[in-house]
């Protein structure tokens, strides 16, 4: 009679030992990421994207599976400026972006954003967001057939730094 229940406790606690180690190393590799380009330079790679990409993906080894990783960066003038939107003249004095209401174009995209970053890994100096999704979801059958979506997580992970001042070229 209790052999079920035991048997969900286990399978239940050994799938959330997968889930906070997934996490810790996206952690890692967003981590890792963000220091193989913070120096500017592509380290033997095809180019400086794909040694970021690399670097995040040789972290998960066998345990994460690079399909599901989702890696994007994001350049900022300052550090305040992450998650910002781009300033705009709020000419109706409703707290919010109108068409048709002026702002700066922070981003260079020609529209207005709710965050000002723009794609890329940035030049020298350049204050550069590395973030990082996974798609995860329960190892054991059993538990994706009790939790809801099968039980799959978005998990999050992300991490700012500033460019070294190499020289560019």
């Amino acid at each position: 009679m209790l052999a079920p229940a035991l048997v969900l406790l286990l399978v239940g606690i050994v799938e959330a030992a997968f889930l906070f180690l997934t996490q810790f190393l996206l952690q890692t590799a967003v981590g890792d990421a963000a220091r193989s380009g913070v120096v500017g330079s592509e380290l033997g790679a095809a180019s400086r994207e794909a040694a970021v990409r690399a670097a995040a993906e040789r972290v998960g080894g066998s345990l994460l599976q690079p399909e599901r990783l989702h890696l994007d960066t994001l350049v900022y003038p300052r550090f305040d400026d992450i998650g910002r939107p781009e300033p705009f003249v709020d000419v109706n004095g409703n707290g919010a972006h109108d068409p048709g209401e002026p702002f700066t174009d922070v981003n260079e995209n020609g529209r207005w954003d709710e965050d000002m970053g723009r794609p890329g890994l940035g030049g020298p100096n350049d204050v550069v967001l590395y973030r990082v999704r996974y798609d995860w979801e329960p190892m054991t059958p059993l538990l994706r057939a009790i939790l809801p979506d099968g039980g799959r997580l978005e998990l999050r992970a992300a991490y700012a730094v500033r460019n070294e001042p190499y020289p560019e070229g």
